[in-house]
């Protein structure tokens, strides 16, 4: 139990640090960095989502959205 507890007392807060990502092999490497852009664009996406989601659900004929549209006159 008390090894447990001193193998698992220090993390790291900011991810791998670079001294042991110099001591990866080049595929660990590669896996690093394409789960790292994975996990980027994931929640790129999820922001990007959830603006659209955001923006459309905000109704037309709200007034305080209204006043900052322009008036359009059709001939």
């Amino acid at each position: 139990m008390d090894s447990y507890r001193q193998d698992s007392a220090y993390t790291s807060i900011s991810g791998l640090d670079p001294a042991d990502f110099k001591t990866l092999t080049p595929e660990e490497k590669a896996t690093c960095r394409s789960w790292r852009r994975a996990v980027m664009a994931f929640y790129c996406a999820l922001v990007l989502l959830g603006g659209v989601a955001l923006l459309v659900s905000i109704p037309v004929s709200n007034p305080q959205v209204a006043q900052f549209m322009p008036a359009v006159n059709i001939p």
